[in-house]
């Protein structure tokens, strides 16, 4: 009798989960299948939308660039080329809200070139380029006002760099200076030296723009590796910290106008932002794509 009722019970389970699904008998459509197979929290992701400007950083006249997002989107932060670049930010209540009007960041000077903003995973340290070397500002909380910008040691070598994008555990990439290649990739971890080049993703062109996703297993970059007169988007993957990175590609689902620069991607991998030159004989301007 018990074995019965145990039968019984896994029956009706079974029944329940089937009724969960097609209640015509037909085959798993792709986002149910995906769900199954990835879990409660796995989405399909679609196509990218057609890029669109950000209101209030794509300015006709203007040549705006060097884009990153807070985490939350609510934080904006970009260069613009003045007699100096200079970096400005721009905040909003939601993601879903307009931005408000652009702000000086507090720590630009008139002596250097502020520029390639990255924040860390949890939004509270800012570090930029300054007159080739890696700079940092820190705050106590978002929203809090930022604190004075201080040299990065050891990453800021005799050679010019920018674009330092940290990750979680402290792992960097840095856009360093490397002779006749221009910029290259050096990658390492905070406290432990300069770094190391990181050669299946360098060429004999130039690699800038660094963005690398929280895990640090994602990497965006831009390079003129194609074509000088053409910067275009790069992507790579690696399955750990310690394993090579994969062969790079580019990345065409946004265009490809004359220049592409500056990537920008949410963790949830719906958001991209990134700095272009459309149309073309025009000034820099950033876009945003969604899916």
């Amino acid at each position: 009798m018990a074995r019965r009722i145990v039968l019984a019970l896994l029956l009706a389970g079974c029944n329940a989960k089937l009724a969960d699904g097609p209640v015509d008998g037909g085959a798993l459509d792709a986002t149910q299948q995906h769900m199954i197979d990835g879990g409660a929290d796995a989405r399909v992701l679609g196509m990218w939308s057609t890029p669109t400007p950000i209101n209030g950083a794509s300015d006709a006249v203007l040549n705006e660039d060097d884009v990153t997002l807070s985490s939350t989107q609510t934080e904006l932060y970009f260069g613009i080329a003045n007699a100096t670049k200079d970096l400005y930010m721009m905040t909003r209540a939601t993601p879903q809200a307009a931005w408000g009007p652009k702000q000086a960041l507090p720590f630009n000077t008139t002596t250097a070139a502020e520029e390639s903003p990255r924040l860390s995973p949890d939004d509270l340290t800012l570090y930029f380029g300054r007159g080739g070397d890696i700079y940092s500002a820190t705050r106590t909380a978002v929203g809090m006002p930022w604190g004075a910008a201080t040299l990065v040691p050891v990453i800021s070598t005799a050679n010019y760099e920018k674009w330092l994008a940290v990750c979680s555990g402290g792992y960097f990439m840095v856009s360093r200076a490397n002779g006749a290649n221009g910029q290259d990739l050096y990658q390492g971890q905070l406290g432990a030296g300069a770094g190391t080049l990181v050669t299946e993703l360098n060429s004999t062109a130039s690699e800038i723009s660094t963005f690398l996703s929280n895990d640090c297993l994602t990497v965006y970059f831009a390079s003129n590796r194609t074509a000088a007169a053409s910067t275009q988007l790069y992507t790579a993957t690696r399955t750990s910290v310690a394993s090579p990175w994969s062969t790079p590609v580019m990345v065409t689902e946004f265009g490809m106008s004359a220049d592409n620069e500056d990537p920008w991607m949410s963790a949830d991998q719906t958001t991209f932002v990134f700095a272009s030159v459309r149309p073309a004989g025009g000034t820099k301007d950033l876009f945003i794509s969604t899916r």
